[in-house]
């Protein structure tokens, strides 16, 4: 059986906010701030971004495997993205301005996860409230 065309969506845009995920960590190396600079807030963010990282993945994988819960979980994850984006934004994240590739990812993401969001409805919707 096949994914539906707003299952695949959803899988394409799943893995492009895993990419920006990981683009946004150090070793992907666009991140230069010293971790010393990091704030407690951005600390706390930081953990719901992980959280965030894990569950796209999980959905990912749920996704492929027709679980019902998947675009749920994909939601999950595309909104725990939005507290770093808004602590990056205010200057809560770290004493230290962001780079400026780190800001790049960042809006991409943003774009991403609001797709992530919209296609996860979508497929809800579609599927009469189950992933197809």
């Amino acid at each position: 059986m096949r994914l539906s065309n707003p299952a695949k969506v959803l899988a394409v845009t799943l893995a492009a906010y895993v990419v920006c995920d990981v683009l946004l960590t150090p070793p992907a190396r666009f991140e230069t701030r010293p971790v010393s600079h990091v704030t407690g807030l951005g600390f706390v963010v930081l953990g719901l971004l992980f959280v965030g990282l894990a569950l796209a993945i999980v959905s990912l994988v749920a996704l492929f495997r027709r679980s019902r819960r998947a675009p749920t979980i994909a939601i999950v994850a595309a909104v725990l993205f939005f507290p770093a984006f808004l602590a990056e934004r205010t200057g809560n994240f770290s004493s230290v301005h962001a780079p400026a590739a780190i800001e790049t990812v960042e809006l991409i993401q943003t774009a991403v996860a609001l797709i992530v969001i919209g296609a996860a409805l979508w497929t809800l919707r579609r599927a009469g409230g189950t992933a197809s």
